[in-house]
């Protein structure tokens, strides 16, 4: 959280730093139009200063903005400032539509009366085209801020700068137009100056069209579609996610909000669940950097699991362990026989309640179930104490055990054999290595038959554990 802290100040000292910069250069503009609007008499000139006189009350709306949204989350907006850059952005609009309806409304009315001679001078067309040489450079410089940082506020000025270029474009024509028909004596030609600065005003209503659009739709909490299925894409290629059952998105300045609702297999432990999450947040991240995350899952019912798997997920509804799960198709029927694993300070009533109650649920279920036989086994919360055995009965026990192995079908050697004693308990462990090919069904029937023998030849042994590995695994 220190670290999007820290990144997120940062984001806000750059874009307020580019802001101010545009601030300055639309103060000098201004200054430069006015003056040459007031020397050449000219309506284009006039719109383009109007238009920068309106740059410099939406630059320094930005730059303060900007400002407001970096302030943390606060109990009045649990959900960050970044909301007043889009109301920002959605002012500037206003703006626009305003000065460019004004704009509009002079340059008609200047055609019908008479023309207003213009006194066309080459600072004119010098400070026009500083004009379009800095909205060109801002716009850019804007434009890059605005893609780096997700920017409404940013966007909305470089697409105004940007539009600014193109009308400046147009008054220079209008100015160059104009004067020739004044040196010529054309007077068609004389209310191309108007004529620019109704390009200027119809430039600018549609630039206000576009952005106020936009802004709307981001205080209105309109999710972008293509960004929604984009991250639906991201979350369902996520193994273990079996579907994305809600997905509610919300734009607050350039950080977005998400709660995302996932359902996820029946079967998956709780440590799964929680790296499926991990998973899908990280991939999210991915794309949105600075996303505010909320991930809520629930068990999803999949028309494919199997029996096994149904029986697996109701134990893991009741936080029950359960191994050596057999089923049996009987004349139509299933039986059950499994192990569950509780907690050894258990009672046996109340193991036996808990069980009696995991078993109704799977009858309940699966109607197909006629009998179910469980065994129960304490489940160990503690490391159990234990020694190795170093006696004449361990050491017979180890040779005795390799020579098993040796008489064992398919079995390739058998090593790492260790005895232990625990809980008064003989405990024997060891490594059998099996052909690579070797069906894993006929390596355990091996198994089974060597751990038999082994039992047979030593009946104090408690707990035999046989760990199977290929012949070509090479980690001993």
């Amino acid at each position: 959280m220190a670290a999007t802290t820290h990144s997120a100040a940062n984001a806000a000292r750059a874009k307020r730093r580019v802001a101010f910069v545009s601030l300055l250069a639309t103060i000098g503009l201004l200054a430069l139009k006015v003056w040459v609007a007031v020397a050449t008499h000219s309506l284009g000139v006039t719109a383009e200063a109007a238009n920068s006189g309106l740059d410099l009350f939406a630059a320094i709306l930005s730059w303060v903005s900007i400002g407001i949204a970096a302030r943390p989350a606060d109990a009045n907006h649990p959900f960050g400032h970044g909301k007043f850059e889009n109301f920002s952005a959605f002012l500037e609009t206003g703006l626009l539509v305003a000065t460019a309806a004004l704009v509009l409304a002079d340059s008609i009315a200047s055609f019908f009366v008479p023309v207003v001679h213009l006194h066309v001078t080459l600072a004119a067309f010098v400070v026009m085209g500083i004009s379009m040489a800095v909205n060109a450079w801002r716009s850019r410089a804007l434009g890059r801020a605005a893609r780096q940082f997700d920017s409404d506020v940013l966007a909305v000025d470089a697409l105004n700068y940007g539009s600014d270029f193109w009308s400046s474009a147009a008054v220079i024509a209008g100015l160059g137009v104009a004067w020739l028909g004044q040196r010529f004596g054309w007077p068609a030609l004389l209310h191309a100056d108007a004529a620019g600065a109704i390009a200027v005003a119809l430039a600018m209503l549609a630039l206000a069209v576009h952005l106020g659009r936009r802004a709307a739709g981001v205080l209105l909490d309109e999710a972008p579609a293509a960004l929604r299925a984009e991250l639906r894409g991201r979350i369902s290629a996520v193994p273990g996610v079996e579907a994305v059952d809600d997905l509610r998105l919300r734009r607050s300045g350039s950080r977005y909000f998400l709660d995302l609702r996932l359902g996820l297999g029946r079967t998956l432990s709780l440590e799964r669940a929680r790296q499926v999450r991990d998973e899908v947040a990280e991939r999210i991240h991915r794309r949105l950097p600075d996303a505010d995350l909320v991930v809520e899952t629930s068990p999803h019912a999949a028309g494919s699991l199997n029996i096994f798997e149904q029986i697996r997920a109701i134990a893991l509804r009741h936080d029950a362990s359960i191994h050596n799960l057999s089923v049996y198709e009987v004349g139509g029927g299933l039986e059950i026989e499994l192990h569950f694993e509780l907690d050894e300070q258990l009672s046996l009533k109340r193991a036996h309640d808990q069980v009696s109650d995991i078993e109704r649920d799977m009858r309940r279920e699966l109607p197909r179930i006629r009998q179910i036989v469980s065994h129960i086994e304490p489940e160990r919360r503690e490391p159990a104490p234990a020694a190795g055995v170093a006696d004449r009965h361990a050491a017979d026990i180890v040779r005795g055990t390799q020579v098993a192995a040796a008489a064992a079908a398919g079995m390739l050697d058998c090593h790492n054999i260790q005895v232990r004693r625990s809980d008064g308990h003989l405990l024997l462990s060891c490594h059998c290595t099996f052909p690579d090919t070797m069906p894993i069904a006929q390596v355990h029937e091996a198994v089974t038959s060597f751990e038999s023998e082994l039992r047979r030849r030593w009946p104090d042994l408690s707990r035999v554990t046989i760990h199977t590995e290929p012949g070509s695994d090479n980690r001993r």
